[in-house]
């Protein structure tokens, strides 16, 4: 099976055509906000130089976010626009799993961040079991602990804080010298104040991967896609949307909705802007 991955959730994007056992290829470039105008010539390019056609491609998968509102939706509607065309299977993955899983061998939580702007983080925690099969290859499954998250640093520790008892068994309070929050790993494009506030609120539970090694590679969105595709699921073009955790400042919607694709924690009694009031009365 080949597939084409494309991933534009951020300033960095990242595209890749990968089979079952490898990488074919991969270009992972500082988009800025060049998105639209940079990822129909980087597929072109990269299948070009592979030699390969775009009916050759057996499978779409996209990144759904959250992320840039106009970056995250760049890179969707080339999905559906490529599975309708093609009349291929398309698998959205959620950004912050993409983020996360690239850090699969670790042991212990994972939690996953990308800025929100306004001081705010997107966020979500992992845990990733373990299994060996039959030939010997070890093979790693995400489980999400809770919901998306919108918070502001020092809120999301206390979250991390309050939700840990029920998310951790007493084997992570033994082998962590008893600590109450078991140490977490923060990955992600995360900026240096998050960073501090994050430190300062969790000095002993907080670890962090530096920046380089947090930048998102579609090889992992296509690795996650194809395990999904092998399951036997993937997402109807019809209906498959980002994944936002609030609404883009500047648009408004005719849907009375106060969210868009998925289940996520606001900080209790944090009132939405202005225009995010004007946006729901539309």
């Amino acid at each position: 099976m080949l597939l084409l991955a494309l991933d534009t959730s951020t300033r960095s994007a990242s595209i890749a055509l990968c089979s079952r056992d490898e990488c074919i290829s991969e270009y992972t470039w500082f988009a800025n906000g060049n998105h639209s105008v940079d990822l129909l010539g980087h597929i072109q390019q990269m299948t070009a130089e592979c030699k390969i056609s775009m009916p050759q491609i057996d499978a779409i998968a996209v990144a759904t976010g959250p992320g840039s509102f106009n970056g995250v939706r760049v890179a969707l509607a080339t999905a559906k626009a490529l599975s309708f065309s093609l009349k291929k299977p398309l698998v959205g993955i959620s950004t912050l799993e993409i983020i996360a899983s690239q850090q699969q061998h670790c042991r212990g939580p994972v939690c996953a961040i990308l800025e929100a702007g306004r001081s705010e983080l997107y966020a979500a925690c992992y845990l990733f079991d373990e299994s060996l099969d039959s030939n010997g290859e070890l093979h790693y499954r995400a489980r999400q602990l809770g919901d998306y998250l919108l918070f502001l640093p020092q809120q999301l520790a206390a979250y991390m804080q309050e939700q840990s008892p029920s998310w951790f068994d007493s084997t992570f309070q033994a082998e962590d010298a008893g600590l109450s929050v078991p140490p977490f790993l923060f990955c992600g494009e995360i900026s240096e104040a998050s960073r501090q506030a994050l430190h300062a609120a969790l000095p002993e539970q907080s670890h962090f991967v530096r920046g380089v090694f947090s930048m998102r590679h579609a090889t992992t969105l296509a690795a996650l896609a194809l395990q999904r595709l092998h399951e036997g699921k993937e997402d109807d073009p019809l209906v498959l949307e980002p994944l936002y955790l609030r609404r883009p400042s500047i648009t408004t919607s005719t849907r009375k909705r106060p969210l868009l694709g998925g289940t996520f924690q606001r900080p209790t009694g944090q009132p939405t802007t202005e225009r995010e009031e004007g946006a729901l009365r539309h």
